[in-house]
């Protein structure tokens, strides 16, 4: 089976809207969290968020687009065209065979914003002023669907919705059409537009939501002993994979390897993890098999680590008892302390960071960890960037009902 390769990388998110300008920021120890200032946030619960404030998207839709163009989806074509550019395809109608160039990008939750205004429409005024752009704007697997129509990529073409571990399973999914020799190239990735009212709304009544209002850019703290929930984020985090053959054959840059990816099911809860992290365990055994790696080969763990009470420390355990408890040669970190949990776009976002630190053999900290919480025995980079020297690295994401997967990337 073909090689995958990634060449191409773009994000949208509030630390950044390029890879090297969200890697600087990491690096820098930069919090992306701070109040919203989108709606009114004076009746809720929670009034922070990882909101995206610095976004152009007049470079791809006039005025009067953007108005019916679903938030996602701008996130997501951005993303898209960033990672096409950084992948040397400046046409790319004419670059590849675009019957084999296809569109794998998802999102957890679609266009929240006009399905939530749609209902309120139609209860208020009745059907008649319902949007006729409803339909086509609030459904998640459009974003796949918008991208091609701009491309041109005619390949396979859809659009995995899994919660928080959506990104990643559009990873997998790609890598494995193009193993399979179905497709030479394909967009992969995730976005979310979840800063909005009903999105806010929805998170808070569960509790899952940081209250911290006194200090929002102190509120994502994973590993902690004093986390409290985790801080609701949006954007997008987009991967050109394509076979190393065809990489190889337009001359591209190889940024690194996708050697292997794992999956499963925790069977357990809609929205709690498995204590045990057995779902975890069996995600990263996959993935490691796949890649005939041993797990002493593996030198860095991007967590899901979203700084929830009940999340962090079944994580933690799972990969513990993955590495046999043989963890001195292992660091691991959480992205979303800073940037808070961008849902299905979160694991996009994260394979980014992962390269950028396979590319510079160097981990970002983990902000916000004061108090390490003693069940969590791993080094975490709470001090700061580390040097960091490692081939593979996993990058972990998990979704509500239980779903598990893991990404293993490595070194170009």
């Amino acid at each position: 089976m073909e090689e995958v390769v990634v060449t191409g990388m773009g994000c949208v998110t509030n630390l950044g809207n390029t890879p090297d300008e969200l890697w600087n920021n990491l690096l820098a120890g930069k919090s992306g969290i701070g109040f919203i200032d989108r709606f009114d946030t004076e009746a809720y619960p929670v009034r922070f968020a990882g909101q995206i404030k610095e976004f152009d998207v007049s470079l791809y839709y006039n005025e009067r687009d953007r108005k019916h163009i679903s938030r996602n989806i701008q996130y997501a074509v951005h993303a898209a065209e960033t990672a096409l550019k950084m992948a040397g395809i400046e046409d790319s109608r004419t670059a590849v065979d675009v019957t084999r160039a296809g569109i794998i990008v998802g999102s957890g939750m679609g266009g929240m914003e006009i399905y939530s205004e749609s209902s309120v429409n139609l209860s208020t005024r009745g059907p008649r002023r319902v949007s006729p752009f409803f339909v086509p704007q609030a459904i998640a697997n459009m974003v796949a669907g918008e991208i091609a129509i701009r491309t041109g990529w005619m390949g396979p073409n859809w659009s995995p919705v899994s919660a928080c571990a959506t990104a990643n399973h559009s990873f997998i999914c790609a890598a494995d059409q193009i193993r399979l020799g179905r497709a030479d190239i394909i967009l992969a990735g995730g976005t979310e537009e979840a800063v909005c009212p009903i999105g806010l709304a929805g998170f808070a009544a569960m509790k899952a939501l940081s209250t911290r209002n006194d200090a929002p850019e102190k509120a994502s703290r994973p590993f902690d002993i004093d986390r409290n929930g985790f801080v609701l984020a949006e954007g997008a985090g987009v991967l050109v994979l394509e076979s190393l053959s065809h990489a190889k054959k337009r001359g591209a840059k190889i940024l690194a390897r996708l050697v292997g990816y794992g999956m499963s099911g925790d069977a357990y809860h809609m929205s709690a993890p498995r204590e045990d992290g057995e779902g975890i365990c069996l995600a990263i055994s996959a993935a490691l098999k796949e890649a005939g790696l041993d797990i002493s080969q593996i030198g860095y763990v991007n967590t899901h680590g979203t700084s929830t009470p009940r999340g962090d420390v079944p994580e933690c355990k799972a990969v513990f008892k993955a590495f046999g408890g043989k963890i001195d040669n292992v660091k691991i970190n959480s992205t979303k302390s800073m940037t808070g949990h961008m849902l299905g776009a979160a694991s996009g976002m994260e394979a980014i960071v992962v390269i950028k630190s396979l590319i510079e053999q160097k981990l970002h900290q983990t902000l916000n960890l004061e108090n390490q919480d003693p069940e969590i025995p791993f080094d975490c980079c709470a001090k700061g960037p580390v040097e960091h020297k490692f081939e593979y690295a996993l990058s972990n994401s998990f979704g509500f009902g239980g779903h598990n997967s893991v990404l293993l990337l490595g070194r170009a």
